[in-house]
């Protein structure tokens, strides 16, 4: 069983750092330094890495501050609008921060005349473990708490022993980023790599989600049917990932 530790701000001298935000700007500089050394190492122009992260990082803020004002909170935000603008307060959809990425970085790509695969390969290489960092700011904030367990790595909540989901989330994404470390030792085809995470990625986020808690005061995830909005985003996370493989598959 895992102690329980509720740590949503830490000091830095005279300075007060929030942990969330801390882990999640500490998984995009990982993020961002792999994707350099992975470009560098199949010759590729490492200033664009840059830029395209830059523009990676604004589309993913913008798309999951949306998905999470259109299918989280619709009606408190609806009769709160200027509620939209105060993205400090928090927010955020995973998978709406996701599409925004992807449909903003091949708009870059595009306006570049670069590879969308190969390029997608470079940056999504090291979003494992820059992902696996920033859920560890989500586990020590207890952000996503789950259903209640005696699994080993449960954490003892004042009401209990739970699952935590970003502990889970960040545990996962580390061995998913061995994999793609072992996957590296011989050359892959364009794409390998977001093929791989959509379909890995998606399938894990699917499963996982069910283990989210639905007993607690607040901070439910919104349901359509029975699925979270991530499940559906996973489903098309697989669905797309299918198709990718068929397609590339058949060239």
């Amino acid at each position: 069983m895992i102690p329980y530790l509720h740590l949503p701000i830490f000091s830095l001298g005279p300075i007060t750092v929030h942990t969330w935000g801390f882990f999640v700007s500490l998984g995009f500089l990982v993020g961002l330094l792999l994707a350099r050394h992975e470009a560098k190492r199949r010759g590729l122009a490492t200033e664009k890495v840059v830029d395209l992260c830059f523009w990676i990082i604004i589309g993913a803020l913008f798309g999951a501050r949306l998905s999470h004002v259109l299918f989280y909170e619709p009606s408190f935000y609806l009769a709160r609008p200027l509620e939209i603008l105060k993205v400090w307060q928090g927010g955020l959809s995973s998978f709406g921060g996701f599409f925004g990425a992807i449909l903003v970085g091949w708009l870059y790509l595009k306006k570049q005349k670069l590879n969308f695969l190969q390029w997608a390969d470079v940056i999504i290489f090291g979003l494992p473990l820059g992902w696996g960092i920033g859920r560890l700011g989500c586990f020590l904030t207890h952000l996503h708490p789950g259903v209640k367990s005696n699994f080993f790595l449960a954490v003892n909540f004042p009401d209990g022993p739970r699952l935590e989901m970003g502990l889970l989330e960040a545990i996962f994404s580390l061995l998913f980023f061995g994999y793609f470390l072992l996957m590296r030792r011989r050359p892959r085809w364009r794409g390998f790599y977001l093929i791989n995470f959509a379909l890995i990625y998606g399938v894990w986020r699917f499963f996982a989600d069910f283990l989210r808690a639905q007993d607690i005061g607040g901070g439910v995830d919104a349901r359509y049917l029975g699925l979270t909005p991530a499940q559906y985003g996973s489903l098309i996370f697989i669905v797309v990932g299918l198709w990718l493989w068929l397609l590339l598959k058949k060239k």
